[in-house]
């Protein structure tokens, strides 16, 4: 797919009727949604180390065109979440970005990344030959108790905690990998230029989990936070599964970005 140009943060939008704003529980929960959307757009700093305070309330209720008051409640509401502080004399500041990581094209971590400009660490775990069981034989077109290439990392981007990955990959990654230092490339990078081999497409489902203790340990959360959990089989252009990962994404850190085209039907169409 071409890549697409950014599309800047849009414009404050405004709410749908003057009754909106009656309701202030209502208007605040609308402020917050608009504004968490600008947060995560970048429109207030995002990830620069300097940021600027976002407008002031006043300007935010003029913008918006709800009262202070709404404001006032929206902006709590977004520093429970995590997302900003509140510094008195100073203003209000995002401090809880996200990182954007884009699901509609398949790269790895450091290559989605890029755009932040921010180094991205791995601390291997383990990497290792191990054995294929049912499950991931199945998935990755082996027999059972095949050789197989099992490595984990504990990926950071900026110094920060994002994610815990492992992977499982057929035996035709195992001399690359065990043989390479994985600290600072991608698996997907080495897998097509060191096997001359290239990647088609993954099949990719999310859930919501909590995080264990030994996991959240590794992530620097509280045993218990929310997690995304990526599970992703990467297939090669051949058709051929080769890699099946599990990955770990600390919520409060990332965000999972996609395109979805509307699929085009004959049936029923106006002209």
């Amino acid at each position: 797919m071409p890549s697409r140009p950014r599309i800047p943060p849009p414009a404050f939008p405004r709410p749908p009727s003057r009754e909106y704003a009656g309701s202030r529980a209502d208007a605040a929960r609308w402020v917050r949604d608009v504004l968490r959307s600008q947060i995560m757009e970048g429109a207030f700093g995002g990830l620069a180390a300097a940021r600027p305070p976002m407008p002031s309330e006043p300007a935010l209720a003029a913008q918006l065109g709800v009262s202070r008051n709404a404001i006032r409640e929206a902006l709590d509401l977004l520093r429970d979440e995590g997302l900003i502080t509140r510094v008195q004399g100073a203003g209000t500041f995002v401090t809880g970005a996200k990182l954007r990581h884009h699901l509609d094209r398949l790269e790895g971590l450091a290559e989605s990344m890029a755009g932040y400009h921010l180094p991205v660490e791995n601390r291997v775990l383990s990497v290792r030959e191990s054995v294929a069981t049912v499950f991931v034989a199945g998935k990755l077109a082996v027999p059972e108790g095949s050789r197989i290439a099992f490595v984990e990392r504990l990926r950071s981007v900026g110094g920060l905690a994002l994610s815990l990955d492992t992977s499982s990959l057929r035996p035709e990654a195992i001399p690359v990998l065990l043989g390479t230092d994985l600290h600072s490339a991608d698996v997907f990078t080495l897998i097509e230029r060191q096997l001359n081999i290239g990647l088609g497409w993954a099949e990719v489902t999310i859930e919501a989990v909590a995080a264990d203790a030994e996991t959240a340990k590794l992530l620097q959360i509280r045993p218990g936070a929310p997690l995304m959990l990526l599970h992703r089989l990467t297939y090669l252009e051949d058709g051929t599964p080769f890699d099946l990962e599990a990955v770990r994404y600390r919520a409060d850190r990332c965000c999972l970005v996609t395109t979805i085209p509307r699929p085009q039907h004959d049936s029923g169409r106006v002209d």
